[in-house]
């Protein structure tokens, strides 16, 4: 991972050096003035799932049918891998979103990708697996109210056939000079970029049944923020409406008189039936417990039974550089409080890196301590964000709101008692 130098905290006080700019802003530190959280695009990984496994069911996929889980699976004659390359043999769906079998999925999208025509698709035709991404408000902004946000990209058809058209010519030339400069420190990679270049410039149009099977695991050229994928988990949780994520909850004057509250206005639905976005959510709320996400949750000993958390890892692949670590989450999972969404630039597995985070995360939300749950531990108190808003006193001093005006009952007691009377 790049080195991020230490900066004097005054560093805007009185305007800032080009020197000083140049260090905050440039590649060499890895631009370090950047918000990850909004202007960061990454490959989401699997994480994605949770987005192309409704596609699936729009394919003709069921959730109630077993599938086969090899190591690899064969597109082209090129064989596609499992993370790891791990096979499980058939499973359930559910079993698959919990292990994260890539090898299912790619089935899923490289037969509906030959249904559709393949490279040359039928009239009219409308790929499930890119339909859903943009359902769920992918490739484009969320429309927070923070200047610079990145949309991210969905890497369909007419993505790759404009992306063609723009650097066609590049790639043209560079099949023909090679990469002297790269395969003098790495050959290797030299020859990887020549090939890519060679393809690219003859038929980098072409959207292939690889293409379709990266997709359908967050790989390839598609990218997302972490707020879209909070706001995709978001929408799984609450039952699929899609909201818009702002900063405040409200305008005040210095002297405390309200000018205006922001509400959380919606933004569409996600164009996913709720008997399977209720199934979703329910399988997410099993990874933590038996899936990828057991390490930092179960294993380590978080009170699930009392806190139940939904969840998906991620380790996004990059070429030449450490995995992109993704954790995505909902808690409760039985009723949704709150999304959290952790990722690492180059920070190695979901469940390794970040998962053991998000852990943290919610043992502050909801006052978590050894295997119990205090809600008056919790941050902000009563384990829900404040209703009220803050006071200003007459010396400007701004006091927090109190916690909500009736304490919830802990997370999870609603659901025990269930088990009891069943």
């Amino acid at each position: 991972m790049a080195s991020w130098p230490t900066y004097d905290p005054n560093i805007w006080v009185g305007g800032i050096s080009t020197q000083d700019y140049r260090r905050i802003s440039g590649r060499k530190n890895n631009y370090p003035n950047q918000s990850r959280a909004f202007q960061g695009e990454f490959a989401p990984a699997s994480t994605f799932k949770a987005v192309t496994l409704p596609a699936a069911v729009r394919a003709g996929y069921s959730v109630n049918r077993s599938y086969n889980c090899p190591s690899s699976y064969s597109i082209g004659g090129a064989p596609k891998r499992n993370y790891e390359s791990q096979g499980y043999g058939v499973i359930s769906m559910l079993r698959a979103i919990q292990v994260s079998c890539d090898t299912v999925f790619y089935k899923f999208a490289y037969e509906t990708w030959l249904r559709m025509g393949g490279l040359t698709p039928r009239k009219g035709a409308k790929d499930p697996f890119t339909e859903m991404a943009k359902g769920f408000g992918l490739g484009r902004r969320t429309g927070l109210d923070l200047p610079g946000e990145a949309g991210g990209r969905i890497a369909d058809r007419a993505w790759k056939r404009a992306y063609w058209k723009a650097t066609r010519d590049f790639y043209c030339a560079k099949a023909k000079t090679g990469y002297p400069d790269v395969a003098r420190k790495d050959p290797a990679r030299a020859a990887y970029l020549l090939q890519l270049s060679k393809e690219n410039c003859v038929d980098g149009w072409a959207y292939r049944g690889g293409d379709a099977a990266n997709f359908a695991i967050g790989q390839g050229d598609t990218t997302t923020t972490p707020l879209q994928m909070a706001r995709v988990y978001a929408a799984v949780a609450n039952g699929g409406t899609l909201v818009t994520p702002h900063i405040g909850k409200a305008v005040i004057t210095p002297e405390g008189q309200l000018v205006r509250r922001i509400a959380p206005a919606p933004a569409g639905r996600v164009p996913a039936d709720k008997a399977t976005l209720r199934w979703l959510k329910r399988a997410l709320a099993t990874v933590t417990e038996v899936g990828t996400g057991y390490g930092p949750f179960a294993r380590a000993g978080f009170p699930l039974a009392t806190l139940p958390v939904a969840s998906k890892t991620g380790t996004g692949e990059v070429y030449g550089k450490q995995t992109t670590s993704w954790f995505a989450s909902f808690a409760p999972a039985d009723k949704p409080r709150y999304a959290v969404v952790m990722m690492v630039s180059q920070g190695g597995t979901g469940s390794g890196t970040s998962g053991p985070a998000v852990a943290e995360v919610y043992k502050k939300l909801f006052g978590v301590r050894g295997q119990s749950v205090d809600l008056a531990r919790a941050s902000p108190p009563g384990g829900r964000p404040p209703v009220a808003l803050p006071v200003v006193r007459p010396d400007g001093t701004v006091v927090a709101p109190g916690p909500v005006p009736s304490t919830p009952a802990r997370p999870g007691q609603s659901r025990q008692r269930r088990r009891r009377r069943r």
